[in-house]
């Protein structure tokens, strides 16, 4: 494995640019080097989805963009097709993108997708990843798994089946425009990171590999991260592509006015694991005035799932078992303050 480490140079260089200000478009990156319809194909979808972009062909270029260029743009969407072969995400060198991890560490949205990106840096699956590396602090991915049809007996992978439900929206089975999808990359979330569709179904033999990660690697700042491990080119219908694209974009990228803008606490409210599967850890904030306080959470698209008036003299636990996998926000408030803080149920 080819280990890659974060110099302190490049957090000094992202501490000396200028504040981000967030914009209402997004930077769209062609890494395509391959099939030029798929990249149109993806661009008409986008436009479609309603989300405005400037495009900056790596291709033509001959470049990665410039932390600079990536700077003024609320969201850089990466997109790689199916090529394989010397992807400017790696600087066409097999090296870190350093300009895209001084983005990142601005405070700057990643949104990756494609298939072959993984096999050009680090050729055939399995390989494992650290702290320390990028495909782990950025992407989210403590093991790139396998491939379909390379790893699965030359069959593809029929599907991707959806694993987070973070808004009303519903999230459709993924299909192809053919039977099977290849090369789609199979991996394991690290850390914060989270499964968003997962290779099916049930009877496929690399069934349960996540295909698609959301990761916020920092809970309480703006830097996230989404990658998807397929060409969303070829998926079954212009609309499926429109619909995927929009919800990403709204519910994944862009969340409800405030979500993501929590100031830093004091004190972490939440002092147990992390994600969760089943009983969030919680503490009372120094400053409560009142014996008695109130404790709400809510999920993501702003629906309240717990509410209750409680007393309590130190650390406390929320049962959180039956929630379903995804974002949520904690609240605690005395009537004169309201303490807020984020966590993610995952399974």
């Amino acid at each position: 494995m080819k280990k890659i480490l974060l110099f302190p140079c490049i957090i000094l260089l992202a501490m000396l640019l200028p504040c981000k200000v967030e914009a209402q478009f997004a930077l769209f990156v062609n890494d395509n080097g391959v099939f030029s319809a798929n990249t149109d194909t993806v661009l008409s979808a986008i436009a479609a989805a309603n989300i405005q972009c400037d495009v900056f062909n790596a291709r033509d270029s001959l470049r990665s963009p410039s932390a600079a260029e990536m700077q003024p743009y609320a969201i850089v969407i990466w997109y790689c097709s199916s090529d394989g072969v010397g992807n400017y995400l790696w600087n066409a060198s097999d090296s870190d993108n350093n300009e895209l991890i001084v983005y990142l560490e601005n405070g700057g949205k990643l949104w990756l997708m494609g298939t072959d990106f993984m096999y050009d840096r680090y050729g055939s699956a399995p390989d494992v990843f650290v702290p320390g590396d990028f495909v782990y602090d950025y992407l989210g991915i403590s093991d790139y798994v396998a491939q379909s049809y390379g790893d699965d007996g030359g069959l593809g992978v029929p599907q991707l089946d959806p694993v987070l439900s973070w808004s009303p929206m519903v999230q459709p089975t993924i299909k192809w425009v053919f039977s099977t999808a290849w090369w789609v990359d199979g991996c394991k979330p690290a850390g914060n990171a989270v499964p968003v569709y997962k290779m099916g179904p049930e009877s496929y033999p690399l069934q349960g590999l996540s295909a698609a990660v959301y990761n916020h690697y920092d809970f309480q700042a703006s830097e996230k991260e989404v990658t998807y491990f397929f060409d969303p080119a070829i998926i079954d219908t212009y609309q499926n592509r429109v619909d995927l694209f929009w919800w990403t974009f709204n519910t994944i990228l862009m969340p409800p006015p405030g979500f993501n803008e929590l100031p830093r606490m004091e004190s972490a409210l939440i002092v147990g694991q992390n994600p969760v599967d089943d009983k969030l850890q919680c503490n009372i904030p120094g400053s409560i005035a009142e014996s008695k306080f109130s404790v709400s959470i809510s999920d993501f698209s702003g629906k309240l799932v717990y509410n209750k008036l409680i007393e309590e003299n130190g650390p406390f636990e929320i049962d959180v078992s039956s929630f379903r996998t995804g974002v949520y926000l904690l609240s605690i408030s005395d009537k004169l303050k309201i303490y807020n803080e984020k966590f993610v149920v995952s399974r």
